[in-house]
């Protein structure tokens, strides 16, 4: 069976489901892991339910939305997964995770800081 668009054809039926909300652009290929990406606009009830990501994988900011709208949203959908949020280096991280965490519902939280820009 072809991979998903933005799915790892290399990750075996064990490895983990990874969701990277992003622009639309092609996940990355991993050996461990199936990963798919989609744009934020397309997450809906169904696209959660056929992924069932171990892991949601997105920016903190965007041109268009930020992390408090995706988790909102993840949150209706009924998500209780874990949530790794890009972020660039940060003055006071600890500020910004605990907002992050004031709207995560059941889902667990970690910001993931790196010098790399986000496109």
């Amino acid at each position: 069976m072809p991979p998903q668009q933005g799915q790892s054809a290399d990750a075996g039926p064990t490895g983990r489901r990874i969701l990277y909300l992003a622009g639309g652009e092609d996940a990355p290929a991993s050996p461990d892991a199936m990963i798919f990406s989609l744009p934020f606009h397309q997450l809906c009830p169904e696209e959660l339910a056929r992924i069932a990501p171990d892991l949601v994988v997105f920016p903190l900011f965007s041109a268009t939305l930020d992390a408090v709208v995706i988790l909102t949203r993840l949150n209706e959908l009924g998500y209780r997964g874990r949530c790794l949020v890009l972020t660039p280096r940060l003055p006071k991280p600890h500020l910004i995770e605990a907002e992050l965490r004031s709207h995560r519902g059941e889902m667990e939280i970690q910001l993931l800081t790196s010098d790399a820009p986000l496109n």
